[in-house]
């Protein structure tokens, strides 16, 4: 579009409000099923039954949004922001995708019709949480427009490459608008066929039995066209726990190798004083990728990455969509240069072996279930921070999604939760919010997240951070804490919140996930709660799987697709900002696993 049409205003906007004008289309449910599938194609049809409304007032005045449980929007900044469902699929070796639409059935409605006077309001692009200003995006010459903008309304992206199968994402997108009118087009049942042509089977069956791993089963078994192998890949051979680490800590190291050993890993010690390891980037990482790419049926691909020591002594990878680090390349072998990780991975950050030391304890106290009191697993503190504008609707929306599907009594937990301005016994932004949430953490919790804005020494708002940690007293009692907040995982700096946590002796956490740099308000809503429409109050139903569901799993879900460990806990959440079309590249650059990517966390 031309930039004078595009008019970027600073601007507010004040608030969302549910309308009664949902607009009922037919007597079916929303929904998308898969009617058939082989490798080689899949047929699905999706109906459109229902579209629900919010009135947002902005300073330039009153809009309306069109809301589809289950849909993301189409993400074009100042044109109309229409709902599209989007999907993972895997596409076989050396095939070409085509599509072909078998079957439609739509309906032209005046949004007058149902007492809609207010243009369709216009998608924003997602906005970091480190932003003092809010930029509103309105494309003048779309709005004028008298037509219907005709879209495909089914597409695919080839994304890139994981463990040797290809991922896409499938879009369809149900609906069109004319501004001058302010009517939609809306395709109520859309029938469609997906065809993969020129498969290479023996390279297809080849990489399934080379990079097989059991821990990777539920990443590909969550894309919509997922087969069984024909050949069932028998699970014989350990999974292989690689170790990069400073030769200081190899002596500290020890007891965490011995114990991931007799619980049944292949453990491959990696020092970068060997020649074979080295100590650059570029080196370490060929020496992990010849393991991959040499990898056969009986002898395969590694699972698990830890790092041990500070970037002074393992450097990290600087990241391509920002100044950041970025581990989650030492990980990445077969996808051209993509930012899919063909292995978890995680980073016991330490200058000296005595952090080390710490941090293995913890990690065996854990997973040895050696607590002294193991009653504070059952406890959580969820967290929405400080935003007037962002937080009443992003950061109370993923608390109450997590506490209204996970994380309450009827789950055997005790929840110290703090919404932003009302709904909790203290809200993020009373004064003593502070105090109260250093408490919970100090007297032990199992399970802790905190969405909004922080700095890498912690927190920001209600506060805390790494001078708070010395002070903590959850001896035993460590947990494992997520912060979806800018820069918490910044490890170029001395000592971010992150490492704090897990170097403290006798206290702090078993592991903590969050940013080497700013994260943003739509991923990681996306991140925690899964893809679909953000709102204060979202449900199962209306969103994909994300972390919460990945790490809870308890609709339905079989053992072998549960995300259990915390390195599969950051795929989970990068897997939804992938299905969503978020900033994907830049979210699988700064999430990092301060710990042990194979620990399972007890909630």
């Amino acid at each position: 579009m031309k930039l004078s049409n595009l008019l970027v205003a600073i601007i507010t906007v004040l608030s969302f409000s549910l309308s009664a004008k949902d607009i009922k289309l037919t007597e079916t449910s929303n929904q998308l099923s898969i009617t058939s599938k082989t490798l080689s194609e899949f047929t699905f049809v999706s109906h459109l039954s229902e579209i629900n409304t919010l009135r947002v007032k902005t300073d330039m005045g009153e809009f309306v949004k069109l809301v589809v449980g289950g849909y993301g929007e189409n993400a074009i900044s100042g044109n109309a922001e229409l709902p599209v469902l989007e999907e993972l699929i895997t596409v076989p070796s050396g095939a070409s995708i085509v599509i072909k639409v078998l079957n439609t059935e739509e309906q032209i409605i005046s949004l007058a019709d149902y007492g809609i006077a207010n243009l369709v309001f216009p998608s924003q692009p997602s906005l970091s949480k480190s932003a003092t200003s809010f930029p509103f995006y309105y494309n003048s010459a779309y709005y004028t427009n008298d037509g219907f903008y005709a879209i495909d309304a089914v597409t695919t992206e080839l994304l890139g490459k994981m463990r040797g199968q290809q991922l896409a994402r499938l879009s369809v997108a149900p609906i069109q608008y004319n501004p001058a009118t302010n009517q939609l087009k809306v395709i109520t049942k859309l029938e469609a066929k997906v065809i993969f042509k020129n498969i290479d089977y023996t390279t297809h069956q080849l990489n399934i039995e080379r990079y097989y791993s059991s821990e990777f089963d539920h990443v590909f078994k969550g894309a919509i066209n997922y087969v069984p192998s024909a050949k069932d890949v028998i699970t014989t051979y350990p999974v292989k726990y690689v170790i990069v680490a400073d030769p200081a800590f190899q002596s500290a190291l020890q007891p965490l190798v011995q114990w991931k050993t007799r619980k049944g890993f292949e453990v491959i010690e990696a020092y970068t004083n060997d020649p074979n390891v080295g100590s650059t980037t570029t080196s370490i990482h060929a020496f992990i990728k010849d393991m991959y790419d040499n990898a056969t049926a009986s002898d395969p691909a590694p699972t698990y990455l830890l790092i041990v020591g500070d970037d002074g002594e393992v450097p990290s990878f600087a990241g391509s969509t920002g100044s950041h680090h970025a581990d989650m390349y030492y990980c990445e072998f077969d996808g051209g240069g993509d930012f899919y990780p063909e292995m978890y991975y995680g980073r016991f950050s330490a200058t000296i072996p005595e952090e080390v030391e710490v941090q293995v304890n913890k990690t065996l106290t854990h997973e040895k279930y050696t607590f002294a009191d193991p009653l504070f697993l059952d406890e959580v503190v969820l967290v929405a921070g400080v935003d007037a504008g962002m937080a009443p609707t992003y950061g109370n929306g993923q608390i109450n999604y997590g506490t209204d599907n996970y994380f309450n009594v009827a789950h055997g937990l005790t929840v110290y939760n703090y919404l932003y301005g009302s709904g909790t016994p203290i809200t993020s932004d009373m004064s003593q919010a502070s105090a109260a949430i250093i408490a919970d953490v100090s007297a032990g919790v199992g399970f802790a997240n905190y969405t909004a804005h922080c700095g890498s020494s912690g927190w920001s708002d209600p506060s805390f951070e790494t001078s708070d940690i010395n002070g903590l007293q959850n001896y035993d009692e460590y947990g494992v804490m997520v912060g979806n907040c800018c820069q918490s995982n910044k490890f170029d700096v001395p000592v971010c919140f992150g490492e704090g946590l897990l170097r403290a002796n006798n206290k702090g956490a078993v592991g903590y996930i969050g940013g080497s740099n700013n994260t943003y308000w739509n991923e990681d809503f996306w991140w925690a709660v899964g893809n679909g429409s953000i709102s204060a109050n979202p449900t199962y139903a209306g969103t994909g799987l994300a972390l919460f569901d990945c790490l809870m799993h308890e609709n339905g879900e079989q053992q072998a697709d549960w995300f259990i460990t915390t390195g599969q806990m950051i795929h989970s959440g990068n897997l939804a900002v992938t299905q969503a079309g978020g900033s994907e590249q830049y979210y699988w650059e700064i999430y990092h696993l301060m710990g042990d990517p194979s620990l399972m966390p007890y909630i």
